[in-house]
């Protein structure tokens, strides 16, 4: 008895810590869309899906600079 509940627990802590980076992976993405009188629909993101918007925006405009100017393919990793 002692060794069937051993190897349960056993599988139990195993497939929890399987499960467990698989959740970590999923995307949580946050949108708050607000009527904000004057201007209309505003949405806002959390602070990553802006910084990686800024981040893409700066790309594109430093890898064509660099691309024009001195023949360098740059991208963001």
């Amino acid at each position: 008895m002692k060794r069937l509940f051993t190897t349960v627990l056993a599988a139990f802590v195993l497939a929890l810590t399987l499960t467990i980076p698989a959740q970590a992976r999923v995307p949580r993405t946050v949108h708050w869309v607000c009527d904000v009188p004057g201007v209309g629909l505003v949405t806002f993101v959390t602070a990553a899906e802006a910084a990686r918007h800024g981040i893409d925006t700066a790309n594109d405009h430093a890898g064509q600079v660099f691309t024009d100017q001195f023949g360098e393919v740059c991208t963001v990793r």
